[in-house]
Formats: structure tokens, sequence, C-alpha cells
């Protein structure tokens, strides 16, 4: 039998350590996955490796939203709010298959924090900020028409609210795509590669410059060499861990903990709430996956281990007491269906006095000469700050800008390409392929809505087996071609790769406790996994649950 994820994974290692690289990024979260993308794009020979899996760390853990960050008005960040609103535009049409536009709403309670005055003004900046080009305009609804919305919010004390638009997106999948589209471009990306050490040079002339790295597949603990002209320090909340592998001392982040839950479904309405907690903190109501409710995020200073950041029941407490305050008595702790976490890497700033009002802007540092610090920033402006990064790696590399010109702005990334309204393309494809496959429209819909035009390439192994048209649990649409393609096709390497990044089935009912094992079983067959690793790998996925009832 041909092990093609294994295969293509040996020779993508070799080609690591064979190539001297114009860029190497270490961290393949969102930032360096954007970074990735943008340089190979340009043609510049680029390398990316993460010692998890892709967007391992707070690229899977955000609260899943493309939004310009209406709240950041409040501390005058304008220029940021106005590049969101361009690149959350441009995230729709580049995305299509996996973010979506979708209204917010902020009710306006007797004597609280946003009045009618505040809200008057945030609307009003942030469509002038978007240059009128969001989805819509912002406008008020009455008592009336917000509760017709939301019908079980709190109402005594109710007197209007802001309707605006931002969006939703699968925050993992949107990683992997850009992954994915650096790839095609010519990357080479591998998953759980750890990063040991830095190898260093001393020019006369210039100092201390870096020659690349040294690291570590976690898989098989090989040791592996892999040079690299520039290197991009793009780790997140490891960043001060990365740049301390050289002896620096200096920290460059606040990192601050967010935590999510999911719950039953709180409201038909598909619009996003806004609510404000006891200390005055904004926190989301989103909806989930159609069954569910996305809950979060706290912002709380984090200096623990990254690794594995505990949702505690001191976070689940203070979460459901925010929701119970403006919807009355709708959830208790056994509601919550899983929960997870994320580390945000802000720059750290004197001025700021609280997490709340740590910017979210990012910066470039040269670190030495030719390695780079990419950190801070927000997910919705990644294609930005990859440009701008990519344009100061043409700089060290003594690049003309004009041979090499940005091209990601008017491109598609990975599954989107030639969709252009999500809708129609869904009219299209799902009526004939529920026909022909004999499936329901939710196992379907969920198919072509995950994998956009990448789709086909699940229905082709159906063609061959149509036993894999099986669902992997109950009252979830995945099935067992998914399994299939996601390893041979999207680098995944482990159980909790498959069950939280590439699918989500982690966040939802019953946190795949009931299938874990069909999927450990599958998996292993194809990634020649014995009884030993396949229970391993389940006894793993348990371990880092973030919520255990």
């Amino acid at each position: 039998m041909t092990l093609i994820a294994l295969e293509k994974r040996k020779k993508d290692l070799e080609l690591l350590v064979k190539h001297e690289f114009d860029i190497l990024i270490v961290g393949a979260g969102i930032t360096g996955a954007g970074i990735a993308w943008d340089a190979a794009m340009r043609g510049l020979k680029v390398a990316i490796i993460d010692k998890e899996d892709f967007g391992a760390g707070t690229s899977s853990g955000s609260s899943k939203l493309v939004h310009a960050g209406m709240r950041y008005l409040a501390y005058l960040e304008f220029k940021l709010v106005k590049l969101a609103s361009k690149e959350r535009m441009w995230m729709f049409r580049a995305l299509p298959h996996i973010t979506e536009p979708i209204p917010f709403l902020i009710p306006i309670f007797k004597k609280e924090k946003n009045t009618f005055a505040r809200m008057l003004l945030a609307g009003t900046l942030y469509d002038i900020l978007s240059r009128f080009k969001n989805t819509d305009k912002s406008a008020f609804l009455s008592k009336e028409k917000t509760l017709e919305k939301i019908p079980n919010l709190r109402s005594n004390t109710l007197k209007r609210s802001l309707f605006y638009w931002d969006g939703i997106m699968d925050d993992a999948r949107v990683t992997l795509e850009t992954i994915l589209s650096a790839r095609e471009f010519g990357a080479i990306a591998v998953n759980h590669v750890k990063v040991d050490s830095f190898i260093k040079e001393t020019n006369s002339e210039i100092g201390e410059i870096v020659k690349g790295v040294t690291a570590t597949d976690t898989l098989s603990d090989e040791k592996i060499t892999i040079k690299a002209k520039i290197v991009i320090n793009a780790t997140g909340p490891w960043t001060d861990q990365v740049i301390g592998m050289l002896g620096d001392e200096s920290k460059l982040l606040r990192t601050t903990k967010g935590i999510h839950i999911i719950t039953k479904k709180l409201f038909d309405s598909n619009t996003v709430v806004v609510i404000v907690t006891d200390d005055r903190r904004e926190m989301f109501v989103i909806p989930f996956r159609k069954k569910y409710t996305l809950i979060g995020t706290t912002d709380t200073d984090y200096r623990d281990k990254f690794d594995h950041v505990a949702v505690t029941q001191e976070d689940i407490d203070y979460v459901i007491s925010a929701v119970n305050n403006d919807f009355p008595n709708s959830i208790t702790k056994d509601d919550v269906i899983s929960a997870y976490s994320g580390i945000r890497p802000l720059i750290l700033s004197p001025k700021a006095k609280s997490e709340t009002d740590t910017s979210r802007w990012f910066e470039i540092i040269e670190t030495r000469p030719n390695l780079l610090t990419v950190t801070g920033g927000k997910y919705t402006i990644f294609r930005y700050m990859a440009e701008k990064s990519v344009n100061k790696c043409l700089e060290i590399l003594d690049l003309n800008k004009k041979d090499y010109p940005c091209k990601t702005e008017k491109s598609q990334l990975h599954g989107g390409v030639g969709i252009t309204y999500i809708i129609d393309y869904l009219r299209k494809h799902v009526p004939p392929l529920m026909k022909k496959y004999d499936l329901d429209f939710e196992v379907v819909d969920h198919i072509v809505h995950t994998y956009g035009n990448a789709h086909t390439m699940i229905f082709d192994l159906i063609d061959k087996n149509e036993k894999l048209k099986e669902r992997i649990a109950e009252d979830r649409p995945h099935i067992l071609a998914e399994i299939i393609y996601i390893v041979e096709n999207e680098m995944c390497l482990t159980l909790s790769d498959f069950l939280l990044r590439r699918t989500q089935l982690q966040l939802i009912e019953n946190q795949a406790l009931d299938c874990v094992e069909k999927v450990a079983k599958e998996m292993g067959r194809i990634l020649e996994w014995d009884n030993k690793r396949q229970k391993e790998e389940i006894e793993n996925y348990k371990k880092d649950l973030m919520w255990k009832q």
C-alpha cells in the first residue's frame, strides 16, 4: 500500500534539509501562514515549520470573528479599524466558503455603558472608516424590533440596539487554507517540527547573523538542520521564548488569556450579540455551526505555560454570569458542551492600563540583521501584516519590490478560488450531489461549505468506495471520506489535528468522545499506527480537552 501522507512528509523533510531558503518562517499560525503565502506568490524560496500543528495556538483559539473591531474606536485606534475594515471585505472574497458576513447587535440598556450617544458615534465612525463599503451600514433597532430578533434578551431595561455588520469564520481552516495556498506556490510547509536552536555566525561588519535553525521532527525525534538567508520569528505567544534562544532577555509581549465556551443554541437569529460583563468588558454571543452558541472571550493577563492553557471553573462561571445578566436564566455549567482557550500576543505598552485597552497593532522587529520578529496584530489584518513583512524581507535580500510585487490583495485562497457567492455555489452543487450519492442535505452542505472547490476530491473517494459515505458519528455531518482526504491532503498527523483544527468535532456534541476510537482506527490504518499508538493518540486527545463534564 502506498502511504501517501507519510511519503509526502518524508519528501518535505528532505527538502527542508536539502535547500537554503530565502525565508524560513518559524511558527505556522495565521501570521506565519500569511507570510509564507505572500512570499511564495512573489517567487521566493520559502519554508515554514511549527512545533505543533498549523494554527495549533491562538489561530485556532480565537473568537472566530472577521471584524474590524468596533470597540477599538474607544481607544482611538482609527488606523487599525480602517485597515481591518478593508481586510475584512477581502477575507469574505478570498475565503467565501469558510467566512461569512453576519449582523451584530449591541443592546442599549438604561443607565449602562453603551448609551445611545456612544453607539451613535461608534456606528457612524464604523461606517465612515469602512468607506461605507461594509455589507450594509449600521442602524438602530427599536426595543420591539430588537426583541423580535433576540426574544430572550433582558427586556425590562432595554431601550434599543445598534445593528451593524462584521463576520464569522472557521479560524483553524483559514490558517490551513493559507498554508495550502502557500504550498501551491512552492512553499515547503511542515508541522510538528520544533526549533531547538539558531545557527549563528558573527559578521565583522554587521554583527551576529542567523544562518538557519537546528530542529527536531517531534513525530520521529529525527534532528535536522534548515538553512535560510532570512529567518522570521512568527511564534505568537512564544515570541519572547524564541528570542530568548539567542540569549536576549528583552520582553516584547503582554500575553493575555481568552477562553470561550460552546453551549446549546441560545436564540434562533443568525446574529452576533455583544454583551457587557460586570467589569465592563465586552463579550460576544455567536451562532456556531447552526446548532450551537459560542460565547467569549475573556481577557486576562497570563504568564504561565502556553502549551496547554487550562479553562478553569472560575473562567466558566465568569462567562455564564455575563450571559445570564443579559439573557436571564439561560444557561448553567451543565449546558456547557465544550470550551477552548487562546493566548493573545499583544505588544507590551507602558501606556495600557488594562489587558483590554492594549493595542492590537503589530510590529516587525529586526531582532538580528536577518532575523525578523513579527508579532502583535489581529487575525483580520493577517494579509496586510504579511505584505509588510515580505516587503521588509526584500529590503534585506536587496531585491527590488517592483520585481517582486505583492499579489495577495487580488487573490483568493485554496478552496475559495472561483467562488464568488457561496449561496450560488451551494445551490449549483449541493442538490445534484445529494441525488447522485443519496446523501442528506446536512452532509453535502457541510462538505461543500467546508472544503469549497476541493469538495470534489472527497466525492472522488466515494466513487471508489461507497462505504466512505458512512457518518463518523450520529447527529454530525462528517463522513469517513473526510478522514482519508484530510490525512492525505491536509498534513493531518495526530488525532487532535483532525478532531479540533480540521473538523471542530471536538467543540460540538460530546466533544467527539463517542467517535474518537472510530477516527483513531481509520487514521491509524492510513498512517500505520499500531494498537499502542492508537491508544496513545486517544489518551493524548482526552488529556488535552479543556472542559470535562
